[in-house]
C-alpha cells in the first residue's frame, strides 16, 4: 500500500489548524496504536505544569510515548498553540518507535502527524482517501511524496 502526504498551511485565528481539528478527521484512528514522538507546545491556561512535564517525558521516552486515540484527543485540547509535534499511529505495535529517516517513518507507519515551526502540519498516510479528503476541506495544501525531503530543488 503506497503513501500519501500533505501540507496543511491553513490559519484560523492567527495559527495554524489544531491538532484537535485534524485528529478529529482521522478515520478509524481507535484501530491504530498511536505514540508522541515530540511534543513542544503552548498551553492553554492552568494547563502548563501539566504539558511541560509532559513535554519531558516525551523528549526522553525511548520508543515515544504510548497513547490511546482519546487520550490524544483530550490532550489535543489542553493546547493553545502547537509549536512542535509529532505523533505516529501504526496497525502494528512493532512499528511503534522513534525512526532515523523520516522517508522510513512516513511508509512504514499508517499515519504520521508532525507541526513543523508552529506553522504547517505535514501529515502522511497509508489511508490515501483521508488525504484526499483533506486536501478538498482545506485550502493552503500541497502534496508530498514520501521522499519529497530527498528531492533536490532544481535551479
Amino acid at each position: 500500500m503506497s503513501t500519501k502526504g500533505i501540507r496543511i498551511s491553513d490559519l484560523k485565528e492567527d495559527k495554524c489548524i489544531s491538532l484537535s481539528e485534524l485528529l478529529d478527521t482521522i478515520p478509524s484512528a481507535d484501530q491504530l496504536n498511536w505514540a508522541l514522538l515530540w511534543f513542544d507546545v503552548t498551553p492553554k491556561e492552568k494547563e502548563g505544569k501539566r504539558l511541560t512535564e509532559l513535554q519531558k517525558k516525551v523528549q526522553e521516552s525511548n520508543k515515544g510515548l504510548p497513547f490511546t486515540f482519546a487520550s490524544l484527543i483530550e490532550l489535543s485540547r489542553k493546547i493553545f498553540q502547537e509549536i512542535e509535534v509529532l505523533i505516529i499511529g501504526c496497525k502494528n505495535k512493532e512499528n511503534i518507535h522513534r525512526y532515523k529517516d523520516d522517508q522510513e517513518m512516513y511508509e512504514t507507519c499508517d499515519i504520521v502527524i508532525e507541526m513543523i515551526d508552529g506553522g504547517f502540519w505535514e501529515v502522511f498516510s497509508k489511508n490515501t482517501n483521508w488525504i484526499d479528503r483533506l486536501a478538498k476541506k482545506y485550502k493552503k495544501v500541497e502534496l508530498l511524496a514520501s521522499d519529497f525531503q530527498q528531492k533536490i530543488p532544481k535551479k
